[in-house]
């Protein structure tokens, strides 16, 4: 399956070979790569850079390390979150601010709203209820973490019609970040009521089957978040900002 490394670039070769036979097909998700002794002999290479390639690919969310009985390197699929931290730490050095991700928003949000009236289930439409009610329940409980987790949830949901597992990453990503900037500036209970009664008037836009109601009200959400997180932010970057995050 594999050739043997020639050149000085040991580690990434490996990678790139076993990179390149999952995207051929030649690996899958649960495959089990051939045993350590095997793979040095097809790459011509010692145990530690062997080691030092695989734990390069477990850090990237690709292969899993199982020990015991039937253990050996596993091919897994990549994890959401590992795939947001890696757009994390590549925007963090691009000067992305809140303007870029509303600007993104713009374009997808109030089209998934209008697909939403058009298209999504009576039983998702529900759901949509139930986590407003539940927003509303954690803002009266002073429950901030469950209140974001709640309007975060909306959000996604609503992608979730697309049907389009790219629009879906990005939103889990641009919603991340953006309850990270509520967080660190700590929007205050007047400003949630806002978002809530906002989420609100989306639900039911959707509930009613209006589209033209649901994109308008989605992309007025949008605009107000921006114009209200915006002040706070002071152009900073998501660089800038997270500088302020406790961890």
């Amino acid at each position: 399956m594999f050739s043997e490394i020639t050149q000085n670039t040991i580690t990434q070769q490996i990678i790139h070979q076993i990179h390149t036979a999952i995207l051929a097909g030649k690996l899958a998700a649960g495959d089990k790569l051939p045993s350590e002794n095997e793979m040095i002999k097809q790459f011509n290479i010692s145990k530690q850079t062997l080691r030092e390639s695989l734990r390069a690919l477990e850090h990237m969310g690709l292969l899993e390390m199982r020990k015991g009985m039937g253990g050996g390197s596993f091919i897994i699929e990549v994890d959401s979150q590992i795939t947001k931290l890696s757009l994390l730490n590549y925007f963090y050095f691009k000067n992305l601010s809140i303007k870029d991700l509303s600007q993104v928003r713009r374009l997808i949000e109030p089209n998934s709203a209008r697909l939403a009236a058009k298209n999504m289930s009576d039983e998702n439409i529900l759901k949509l209820k139930e986590l407003n009610n539940s927003a509303n329940k954690h803002l009266n409980d002073n429950n901030y973490k469950a209140l974001l987790d709640c309007e975060i949830a909306f959000h996604i949901k609503i992608s979730e019609v697309t049907n389009n597992p790219l629009i879906g990453l990005l939103m889990e990503f641009i919603e991340d970040i953006v309850v990270d900037y509520k967080k660190i500036f700590q929007v205050g209970i007047d400003y949630l009521k806002v978002v809530l009664g906002a989420h609100e008037r989306i639900y039911k836009a959707i509930k009613d089957r209006n589209e033209d109601q649901a994109y308008n009200e989605m992309l007025d959400h949008i605009i107000d978040l921006e114009n209200n997180l915006s002040t706070k932010e002071n152009n900073m970057s998501i660089k800038d900002v997270y500088s302020k995050k406790t961890y």
